[in-house]
């Protein structure tokens, strides 16, 4: 075969390091959205003989339609993600029992942060929080089953699929472990400082008196059930000694058990969730920081990016009530602001390229009242009454804001 054989088609996708994180992300979208344009009309007789069966119709959604109730999220979703023949690669549709509304987007980013806000609950004991990094770490020794931790790896990868960002809190190994690259030294640093500054003490110390100063082997104490264990980093670790010839080494290895073997049944079910459904060719090209801003978008939130970006409807930018709406955003604190970013859009985070990103659009709604601003997420519209004082604005939005969850979402 000649070169010019090997060459018949170019794809960006074979330049990916070429990209930045944005041209990625955007990338990353316009595929998934053509493959679910593509599913949404590939409908077999065998999905029209399952629609029979349980619904008495032959017609076929073009999406795929999650049923839940807000108190049974979890075993709701376990439950589908279980059954035969669920087409995870249509466009997700959310509709929570009991309620009325079309899922336009709205629901389905509400349904993600709920699920997630849920499954990260120290009540299911599934993850360890770190008040040092405030970040969660994989709790080996939980008493939830494996599938839990499949559906949080799911839950990722379908919102990713979905292109919508998640308020979740993973060191960046994470990412890492998912793209298959090998922890190093590295990871530790940013996943405990206190530990990596420990280890990285012994790497320094140049005396020959190691061993005493030390009196440490290859070996882990750890509490398991109330009760201290010792895990071994190496076969009978427990009695050979760390020293100036193997110190490299137990290093190596603490590492290696951190991040891979004390996490290793319930990691596997985790990144099997996420590449259960989203496998696309650009997770390959993504560094593990690109992957994380990707799933998680950018904690930085530049409110002047969002105005400048912003647009309206039966408004002005010089209108009075968008000049209070902008003076006040802009002397809220960083969580009032992320409450904001929640009412009004679905997320509290930045996609990746900032908040220009987000085309808010801010639109004249009743007669200056009792009215609450409220928003269409799903469109990222500001529903805003024409108050005629800064005061009242201030007042309205930041009581909408406070009681977003349920209330005010569209």
């Amino acid at each position: 075969m000649n070169r010019m054989q090997k060459t018949q088609y170019f794809t960006v996708y074979d330049y990916a390091w070429m990209l930045n994180p944005e041209s990625k992300s955007l990338m990353l979208q316009i595929q998934n959205d053509i493959e679910q344009e593509q599913q949404a009309h590939r409908f077999g007789g065998q999905d029209i003989l399952l629609n029979l069966l349980m619904h008495g119709s032959a017609m076929v959604s073009p999406y795929c339609d999650l049923e839940v109730r807000r108190d049974n999220l979890i075993e709701d979703t376990l439950n589908m993600l279980s059954r035969p023949n669920v087409n995870f690669k249509k466009e997700l549709r959310v509709k929570f029992v009991g309620e009325q509304g079309e899922d336009s987007g709205g629901l389905r980013k509400e349904f993600f942060q709920l699920i997630t806000k849920q499954l990260f609950d120290p009540s299911y004991s599934m993850f360890n929080y770190s008040e040092e990094t405030r970040t969660y770490w994989f709790n080996p020794d939980t008493f939830e089953p494996c599938i839990k931790f499949e559906l949080i790896g799911f839950v990722l990868g379908l919102a990713l699929y979905n292109s919508t960002i998640l308020d979740v809190h993973f060191p960046r190994v994470v990412y890492k472990k998912l793209l298959s690259h090998k922890p190093d030294f590295n990871d530790l640093v940013d996943f405990s400082p206190a530990i990596a500054q420990s280890l990285d003490f012994i790497l320094k110390y140049e005396g020959e008196d190691l061993k005493e100063v030390l009196e440490c082997t290859f070996s882990v104490e750890v509490d398991k059930y109330g009760k201290k264990v010792t895990a071994e980093l190496i076969p009978g670790g427990s009695a050979v000694y760390v020293t100036q010839e193997n110190k490299k080494l137990y290093v190596e290895k603490y590492v290696e058990w951190l991040f891979e073997k004390s996490v290793e049944k319930v990691f596997e079910a985790f990144k099997r969730g996420f590449c259960k459904l989203y496998k696309g060719e650009m997770a390959t090209h993504c560094d593990p920081e690109e992957l994380q801003l990707l799933i998680c978008g950018s904690p930085v939130l530049d409110f002047r990016e969002l105005e400048k970006a912003a647009r309206y409807e039966g408004y002005t930018k010089d209108s009075p009530p968008v000049v209070h709406l902008w003076q006040t955003l802009h002397s809220l604190d960083v969580e009032k602001k992320k409450r904001f970013l929640f009412f009004s859009t679905g997320s509290d985070r930045a996609p990746i390229g900032g908040l220009k990103n987000i085309s808010l659009c801010v639109m004249r709604h009743g007669e200056d009242g009792e009215q609450l601003p409220s928003s269409h997420t799903c469109f990222n519209y500001l529903m805003l009454p024409p108050y005629k004082s800064k005061a009242k604005l201030k007042e309205k939005l930041l009581l909408a804001i406070e009681n977003s969850e349920g209330f005010g979402l569209i």
